[in-house]
């Protein structure tokens, strides 16, 4: 076993100690997150480029993707973005997401509470709901309302040693549309990660979706570097393809 991961496990037995002995959770609950965090140390997935996990991570667990791409259109020159999504366990079957995947296209950054409704005892699989607002982070559209509500439900299954899938359906109110995705990140080997998302959003005028075929390397342990290629599936579209670099650790 690794030097991270013995540092982890041993960082991860003195927490469900310590939460018993002052009776901040009972011996099952603790016994449970541990079991999860062991778990999911053991199997070291990596995550998705774009797709939010279905349900949230363990308390004091976090994570970050850092993305780099350029996109295209047959009718527009090519052009150079960035984003980013952190996420954390605050507390037992909570957590947050704050992300912004088109910096510089994007005026706002999507700031989002998930709760897991339903989920296994190992906490790998479930059934969350979440709800949020887009917050402004660039210089706004005139005429456009600076906060956009959203809400939704999202799911998880983890099949060990084999595959994770992820999914989700965002709505948007003010803007009357959906946004949705899909993600299967599988395992080829200790350190190749095959992955497919599907992206779509929907509104009154357009329906666009994206396939997203990809690859992640584990570097080392919650370290992993990944390419893909995305492209429109569907007539209506944002951009034709983008080509994608991303950093994704977890600690």
């Amino acid at each position: 076993m690794s030097v991270e991961k013995v540092t982890k496990a041993s960082l991860l037995a003195i927490f469900v100690a310590c939460s018993s002995l002052l009776g901040g959770m009972d011996r099952s609950d603790a016994d449970k997150m541990a079991g999860g965090m062991m778990a999911e140390m053991s199997e070291g997935f990596p995550h998705p480029f774009f797709n939010h996990m279905g349900i949230p991570d363990m308390p004091g667990m976090a994570s970050v993707r850092v993305t780099g791409y350029r996109q295209g259109g047959n009718s527009e020159p090519s052009q150079e973005d960035f984003g980013f999504h952190l996420e954390a366990g605050l507390y037992e079957r909570l957590g947050i997401h704050i992300r912004n995947n088109e910096i510089r296209q994007s005026p706002r950054t999507d700031v989002m509470l998930m709760y897991a409704v339903l989920q296994d005892d190992e906490a790998q699989s479930g059934i969350s709901l979440f709800a949020g607002a887009l917050i402004p982070s660039g210089t706004i559209p005139k005429g456009e309302d600076e906060v956009i509500g959203a809400f939704g439900v999202s799911g998880r299954q983890f099949v060990s040693g084999l595959a994770v899938f992820d999914g989700n359906v965002h709505y948007m109110p003010e803007m009357k549309m959906f946004e949705m995705g899909f993600s299967g990140v599988f395992k080829a080997t200790e350190k190749l990660f095959p992955i497919v998302e599907i992206e779509g959003k929907v509104t009154e005028q357009k329906t666009m979706f994206y396939l997203f075929p990809s690859l992640k390397f584990k570097l080392k342990p919650e370290v992993f570097i990944g390419v893909g290629t995305q492209f429109a599936i569907t007539q209506d579209k944002e951009f034709d393809s983008r080509f994608l670099v991303q950093m994704d650790m977890a600690w």
